[in-house]
């Protein structure tokens, strides 16, 4: 009799918490008036709450741009990278223990949107939500405030002045084991007034996006052949990159194990991650995964033009780790990360 597993990268399921409850409010309003852009400083609040005795480890917090931010007039856009949230501060009640801070969380301090890809505010945290109060249905709350950014560059100046835009944005709280707990949209209201300053210029603009096909990848072993060959799946054509500098691509898992509902595990460094690319010239590294950060790629700028990557995700013949492993479904959450080399 052959065991399945299956291995899910970038997919998340979505089942009910009954513990912890998510709710979250804006301040959606910002005015740009400066080619320096512009910060909300209390654009956003996540509330997380719940009643009793619960310990939720490793839970995060995603962010994600549900469609283009379009002015009102639908003739403009701006690009999703150009917006970007950072954490402000933490406040609420826990027993025995305070709620904990945002350091003890372990959150990025800028997360910068990206058009068609889920991105984390909380990337898996290190601090649990936990509570043990004296009284049997004791309160927790924990509320977490962002700041929103416009970044500044000479391309605000290319849209008329007292333009209006809104970006949807639906923001997604996970348990350790990717079960959604709670989901919300709001939509952020952003308005270019008169701009004052000179544009500045050589600022570093860079894009990167999935294809819709590569977001959720999936590895099976299905057979007595996949546990003595390994498996592989490549998505063509699935990374696409624009940048008007030099750039790199770095690759992580926000986990450092693949997961099961039953809470069975396998190492994330048992799959291998390598991209390539027929559309320009470009170094490319191949890897294990692994929640530290790795450089998967060095591009030279694109000139205006888009480059696009081919992901091959696999395993090694033979891997005992697949062999002793338990019939299961496991799954694990990588971010994939471009900056200026």
């Amino acid at each position: 009799m052959i065991k399945t597993l299956s291995l899910v990268l970038l997919l998340a399921g979505q089942f009910l918490y009954s513990q912890i409850s998510y709710y979250s409010w804006i301040n959606s309003y910002l005015q740009i008036n400066s080619y320096d852009g512009n910060t909300n400083p209390d654009a956003y609040t996540a509330m997380l709450s719940g009643n009793g005795n619960f310990n939720v480890p490793s839970w995060r917090l995603s962010a994600r741009l549900k469609q283009p931010i379009r002015s009102t007039d639908g003739n403009y856009t701006i690009p999703g990278n150009k917006i970007s949230f950072h954490p402000v501060s933490s406040s609420g009640q826990a027993y025995p223990n305070p709620v904990p801070t945002i350091p003890q969380i372990g959150m990025p301090l800028n997360v910068i949107l990206q058009e068609g890809q889920e991105v984390f505010l909380v990337p898996s945290s290190n601090a649990p939500l936990y509570n043990q109060p004296s009284q049997p249905n004791g309160y927790y709350n924990l509320q977490i405030k962002f700041s929103l950014t416009v970044m500044g560059g000479a391309y605000l100046g290319s849209y008329p002045a007292w333009m209006k835009f809104y970006a949807p944005v639906e923001f997604t709280l996970y348990d350790q084991y990717n079960n959604v707990i709670g989901k919300m949209s709001h939509d952020f209201e952003l308005q270019i007034g008169t701009l004052s300053g000179i544009p500045p210029t050589d600022i570093p603009e860079m894009s990167l996006t999935f294809a819709p096909s590569a977001q959720n990848a999936l590895l099976e072993f299905k057979s007595m052949d996949d546990y003595s060959n390994g498996v592989s799946v490549t998505y063509n054509n699935a990374l696409i990159v624009k940048s008007n500098t030099n750039y790199q691509i770095k690759l992580k898992s926000l986990q450092s194990q693949f997961t099961s509902s039953f809470g069975n595990t396998i190492p994330i460094d048992a799959v291998k991650m390598v991209l390539s690319s027929t559309t320009a010239n470009t170094n490319v590294f191949p890897i294990s995964l692994s929640p530290l950060s790795q450089l998967v790629a060095k591009g030279n700028a694109t000139q205006g033009n888009t480059v696009n990557y081919d992901i091959k995700y696999s395993t090694t013949h033979n891997d005992e780790i697949f062999i002793n492993a338990k019939s299961d479904d496991y799954s694990a959450t990588l971010q994939y990360e471009i900056t200026p080399q």
